[in-house]
């Protein structure tokens, strides 16, 4: 694709992989390396796309982008903010500067060129549209119903692309299928204005049959009952026909014509398929429209679109899914590690973590803080990898060297961790699980709000059980006398924390 590139950054390395990945795919690129340079080489330039750097010499991106902005009264060159910062609040500067998009180092060089070429064509469809716009209103004099008509059916083509180009936004940015799925189904009901929606799909690849996922205006009881087949049947003829299939059709394939009838008895009138990389992972199935009315052709090609904006998500959310699963799987290792190193807590990880996703749940954390809490609770004692089992296991009291030794071991867990890219956001809560409130814990004496949210979580939760578990110099204490012990050391423990646990143990959520 031919273009125009302004790539502006004051890292030489960031410039050159970026132009160098440009001009292989046919691009024209200028590079500047401050903000002052970055506008005189836009005047001079005159990209049609800008990769821009927040954080620059002489002047920031932002103050880059609202000079852009002043120039270009039409925003027909988008503008992609690029930054090593935390996006929130970038993110919201940049969009009122007039940024169409934002993403934080490092990037991945794929991501960062499908969003060129997704900006650019958009970009390109978008000028073209507001030209033709200036044309028909320069032919107002020669038919002003005409211009009208045209008028309409322009604004109703922006603003269809604008949906499209919003949804495929939300969609690729959903990670749990399941909100993915609510939001597809409004979507396809709120603009092609019909009765119904379901979608049969398979959260796992290369799985025989369909399932219904969800959808709006069904009965979800009695289609939960149904499975389809992904290879025989509807799937098939849908996978080598890749169009809208009218349900009532009587010339089908044999397989195909039974499944077809059964969902036409749900009320049902078409089905599309959602195919990724000429894998069939889904199919849609939609009811009549509002009002008896007819499906036109245009309908169905916005079905087609929002399907596959739909099916894109659903696969990078299968994807991360997948990645996360990997990560588990990589945490019940190390975990199991460490329980050999100490036959004591057999099982106290385990516990610890579901405590502790128990405790986060019922105090409001965000999916995002439970997923952390998740890890960080699982492996809040992976440092003792580095203390002596001797130490770990011995019946009587520790010397004052053994128990520096212990207490080592949240530093050192942090820094086996640290260095994982997926798991280096929960290095807080290894590092900090044995601080205290008062500022007498340790490794770094943290006071009150100084230790997160997530930290006197799993405190709370490694103590009770530790309270409650055999231990060589003591028996079990009883899930009562845990709480009455939680409860004379607040100036140690968070008693908000401390309340939810004992809400949890009344309820019988939590027992031992």
């Amino acid at each position: 694709m031919a273009g125009n590139v302004l790539v502006v950054d004051d890292d030489p390395n960031v410039v050159e992989i970026l132009t160098e990945s440009l001009r292989s795919r046919g691009y024209v690129t200028e590079c500047a390396y401050d903000g002052e340079e970055a506008l005189e080489k836009y005047e001079q330039f005159q990209p049609d796309l800008v990769v821009l750097d927040i954080i620059l010499p002489k002047k920031d991106g932002f103050w880059v982008c609202d000079e852009i902005r002043e120039r270009d009264i039409h925003r027909d060159i988008p503008i992609i903010m690029i930054s090593a910062e935390g996006i929130p609040d970038s993110m919201v500067k940049g969009f009122r500067s007039g940024a169409q998009d934002y993403i934080k180092k490092p990037f991945s060089l794929k991501e960062i060129i499908a969003k060129i070429d997704n900006f650019l064509n958009q970009a390109i469809e978008s000028k073209n549209l507001r030209v033709r716009n200036l044309f028909l209103e320069d032919e107002v004099q020669k038919g002003q119903a005409d211009y009208m008509r045209i008028n309409r059916e322009l604004k109703k083509k922006i603003l269809y692309m604008r949906t499209l180009f919003g949804l495929s936004q939300d969609l690729n940015r959903l990670r749990d299928p399941e909100d993915l799925v609510h939001i597809f189904c409004l979507t396809v009901i709120g603009q092609l204005g019909i009765s119904s929606a379901a979608l049969f799909y398979s959260y796992e690849k290369h799985k025989e049959h369909l399932s219904y996922a969800g959808g709006k205006g069904v009965q979800g009881n009695f289609l939960s009952t149904v499975r389809l087949s992904s290879e025989v049947g509807l799937a098939k003829y849908l996978k080598e026909n890749h169009d809208v299939l009218d349900l009532h059709r009587s010339d089908l394939p044999e397989e195909a014509l039974q499944e077809s009838g059964f969902m036409a008895d749900f009320g049902f009138s078409f089905c599309y398929p959602l195919v990724v990389k000429s894998h069939l992972i889904g199919i849609l199935f939609i009811g009549k429209k509002i009002g008896d009315r007819e499906y036109s052709e245009n309908d169905f090609e916005l079905l087609k679109s929002i399907a596959s904006s739909a099916a894109t998500g659903l696969e990078n959310a299968r994807l991360y899914w997948e990645l996360q699963d990997t990560y588990l799987s990589t945490i019940k290792v190390l975990v199991s590690t460490i329980e050999a190193k100490d036959s004591y807590t057999r099982g106290h990880t385990e516990r610890v973590a579901e405590y502790a996703r128990m405790l986060a749940e019922e105090m409001g954390l965000s999916k995002k803080e439970r997923e952390i809490l998740s890890f960080g609770a699982a492996l809040h004692d992976i440092g003792k990898l580095g203390v002596y089992e001797n130490i770990l296991n011995k019946p009587g009291e520790l010397t004052e060297k053994e128990w520096a030794v212990v207490r080592s071991h949240p530093v050192v867990g942090a820094n086996i961790i640290k260095d994982m890219k997926f798991l280096e956001a929960a290095c807080d809560l290894v590092r900090h699980h044995h601080e205290r409130l008062d500022g007498e814990g340790y490794p770094d004496n943290l006071v009150g709000d100084q230790i997160s949210v997530g930290a006197r979580i799993v405190a709370i939760a490694d103590a009770f059980d530790a309270m409650t578990s055999n231990r060589p110099y003591r028996q079990a204490f009883s899930v009562e006398q845990a709480i009455e012990q939680l409860k004379k050391q607040y100036e140690k423990f968070d008693e908000k924390i401390v309340a939810k646990l004992e809400e949890l143990i009344e309820s019988g959520r939590i027992k031992r």
